[in-house]
């Protein structure tokens, strides 16, 4: 079966057309989402080359050769800048007019120019570092880590790998002068975009998707002042890290905070500074503590720590150095320097004793010893 070229860049220009009306139709459901925007104007673009690629003998060759193969140089260099924008990177515009301003003078040189072949080894040439550079934007710039990063930078790689092969078959094999009607392997190489569109753009949405579900749920199981875990996710995951510990027999360690005389804050200086003081106590917190560990605000002015894999003193360490840091930093809030305390009860289990609930009243007994003894204490209760 021989496939038309012709009908070949209608699919194309048609298909590009949807997918933009579908990232359109996306992009008004969340505006915000900027990616999603210069994706559909990428795809718009190369809608618009491929009706000029189509018309050619019908206008100019400056259009249907010139500008219309820049145009699908800019439609790469648009999506790279869209890949940017969906790591949360600033677009950089000068890279995506270099590809086309070289296309477009090297037209004026009659040995490429006037060559077929030629022409299509150096548009392949050009085209190809634009398209590696969105496979390696969406694959490796990334700071998340979305399933479907991957699937989808194999869709440009897989397109470079195709324009390197289709730089040689230009240079090694006699191209049919007419591009409309020169055969099944030209038509295979109108195919091939057509299928990266095709997935390109499916897989986009889903990655797109992913990430918004992935902000919800984090939203869903972070407290919003502060950026720690909420009272919810932190309970679950805790549970879920003590059983993992009590079948590996690994001492756990649990902190309990408690800031001091929160209450009088908030009355003498407004919840604001009790805000404030609840921030800089958070921050505290995380700098005292590993990424592995979790970290989560489980009260009003109440705070938890769960460190998998510490023992008793390096536990009541860490719960000294929490404490010394906050006693040593006031609150600054308006013209105001307030000094604010913590107290801290510490659990240690290991092995089969490992219980989160257990672990949960003896450190809150814990807690509540160190708020009988005067309050800016560090008490460990007995393993």
């Amino acid at each position: 079966m021989k496939l038309d070229v012709p009908t070949l860049l209608v699919v194309l220009a048609a298909m590009s057309q949807m997918a933009c009306l579908s990232l359109m139709s996306n992009w008004l459901k969340s505006r915000p989402e900027r990616h999603v925007r210069l994706w559909a104007l990428a795809l718009q673009i190369g809608a618009l080359s491929c009706v000029l690629l189509l018309l050619r003998g019908r206008i100019p060759d400056w259009l249907s050769i010139g500008v219309a193969n820049a145009g699908t140089f800019v439609t790469l260099g648009i999506a790279w800048n869209g890949a940017r924008a969906f790591n949360g990177r600033r677009p950089r515009w000068l890279p995506v007019f270099i590809a086309p301003a070289l296309w477009l003078i090297s037209l004026q040189f009659p040995v490429i120019g006037g060559s077929i072949a030629h022409r299509v080894a150096i548009s392949s040439v050009l085209m190809a570092p634009l398209s590696a550079a969105l496979a390696w934007e969406i694959w490796a710039r990334g700071r998340d880590a979305l399933v479907w990063r991957g699937p989808f930078a194999c869709v440009p790689a897989a397109h470079t790998l195709f324009l390197l092969v289709r730089t040689v078959w230009a240079l090694t094999t006699d191209v049919p002068p007419d591009l409309l009607h020169g055969g099944s392997l030209l038509s295979l190489g109108i195919l091939e975009p057509i299928l990266m569109m095709f997935a390109a753009t499916i897989i986009g949405l889903r990655l797109t998707d992913e990430r918004l579900k992935n902000m919800l749920k984090r939203a869903a199981s972070v407290d919003g002042l502060t950026g720690l875990l909420n009272h919810g996710a932190f309970m679950d995951l805790a549970r879920e890290q003590v059983e993992q510990t009590r079948k590996a027999e690994e001492a756990v360690t649990l902190l309990l905070f408690d800031l001091d005389r929160f209450k009088q804050l908030n009355d003498r200086y407004g919840h604001a500074a009790g805000d404030a003081a609840l921030k800089l106590f958070a921050g505290i917190v995380r700098q005292r503590t590993r990424d592995s560990d979790l970290v989560g605000r489980v009260g009003g002015e109440e705070f938890a720590a769960l460190l998998v894999g510490c023992g008793a003193d390096r536990g009541r360490f860490v719960a000294e150095c929490i404490r010394a840091d906050m006693a040593s930093e006031p609150v600054v809030f308006a013209t105001h320097r307030i000094q604010v305390t913590v107290s801290i009860g510490v659990m240690t289990v290991s092995g089969p004793k490992a219980d989160f609930e257990s672990l949960m009243v003896l450190a809150d007994e814990a807690l509540y010893a160190a708020k009988r003894g005067g309050r800016d204490l560090v008490f460990q209760a007995a393993s």
